[in-house]
């Protein structure tokens, strides 16, 4: 982060929230700034205003507040010290949107220590997430969060230039099929958006989640597919068949919590693979419009791996063969 807008916000915040973000951790994502603070139970948020507008995330905040009551692991919002859930400011003619929330308590799961009980309470946590979206559709309750197929479809033509003909391709069919389907009451609704590992905290059987920033109006599949993606690229069971370990030894448990809140009726997974696909195109599309990022310092080789996988007729063979490749490269390393 440019030390010089940083003083800026610090001295901006330090104002309004009492907190000096030279003590935190500032993570960068092509839509905002977090700052992390160690030891602390809470961080700030500070997004770019053209990426989000003020209904939008005004709107977030409602739904994390609304989500709540029936899930205490929910990290909610916390005002600012003017009373404000949502702080405006203006730097060098931009201006800036910052919110204050109360963090996790906890740690981000390593996936060596991931085991039936931790799919059965990840599970747990999101199917109670979509039962109260259902629930707040069936009821007419609507938020200002823009539609997953329109931000896919915003995303891939702002990079369009940037992407080869052969994966262009791959990534407009699964558009063209997840497009295809209906907005179904109880397998579509608002969504967290950006559910992975690195986005909630184990605390025993306590999964604290955060970082609503990118929820959004989704078929609730690409949830779990988010997950799924990121247990793979995170490392879970490496060097493993990813077909067979996510239909023998994530989904089963992972179904055993989420359908203890939300009804799923037969055909309910059946585009789970779609959805995989679906979001492995997403990641890749959202790398290709930054050229840093504040949380890895290898972009572009994940770049040129998700580009791979998603080459691929196959995503989840594509996927065991790019880890094992992977795999073996760090073998050799060592």
């Amino acid at each position: 982060m440019n030390e010089e807008l940083k003083q800026k916000i610090r001295e901006i915040l330090l104002k309004r929230y009492g907190v000096d973000i030279n003590e935190a951790v500032c993570r960068f994502s092509t839509q905002n700034y977090a700052f992390i603070f160690p030891e602390k139970p809470y961080m700030i948020r500070v997004s770019i205003s053209p990426k989000k507008s003020r209904s939008e995330i005004l709107s977030e905040l409602m739904w994390v507040d609304d989500l709540k009551p029936f899930k205490q692991t929910i990290c909610e919002p916390n005002p600012s010290l003017n009373g404000l859930l949502l702080e405006e400011f203006e730097i060098d003619g931009k201006l800036y949107r910052a919110s204050m929330f109360r963090t996790a308590r906890g740690n981000i799961k390593l996936t060596t220590e991931m085991k039936p009980m931790f799919f059965i309470c990840v599970g747990d946590l999101l199917g109670a997430i979509h039962h109260v979206s259902t629930n707040e559709r069936e009821l007419g309750i609507k938020y200002s969060r823009k539609k997953m197929s329109d931000t896919f479809g915003e995303l891939i033509n702002r990079v369009k230039e940037k992407i080869p003909p052969e994966i262009e391709e791959r990534i407009r069919a699964a558009q063209r099929e997840v497009d295809a389907l209906p907005e179904e009451l109880g397998r579509y609704g608002i969504c967290h958006g950006d559910f992975h590992i690195n986005n909630f905290f184990v605390e025993e059987n306590n999964i604290w989640l955060f970082d609503f920033d990118g929820c959004t109006y989704a078929n609730y599949m690409y949830d779990v597919a988010s997950f799924v993606q990121a247990c793979f690229l995170m490392g879970y069971q490496a060097g493993e068949d990813c077909r067979k370990v996510l239909y023998d030894d994530i989904l089963p448990y992972f179904k055993i919590g989420y359908e203890l809140n939300k009804k799923c009726d037969g055909n309910y997974w059946e585009h789970l693979e779609l959805f995989i696909t679906y979001r492995v195109a997403m990641a890749y599309l959202s790398l290709l419009e930054i050229d840093e990022c504040g949380v890895v310092d290898n972009l572009e080789q994940i770049k040129q791996f998700l580009g791979y996988v998603i080459s691929q007729g196959d995503v989840l063979g594509a996927m065991t063969v790019a880890l094992k490749k992977q795999a073996g490269g760090h073998k050799e390393g060592k």
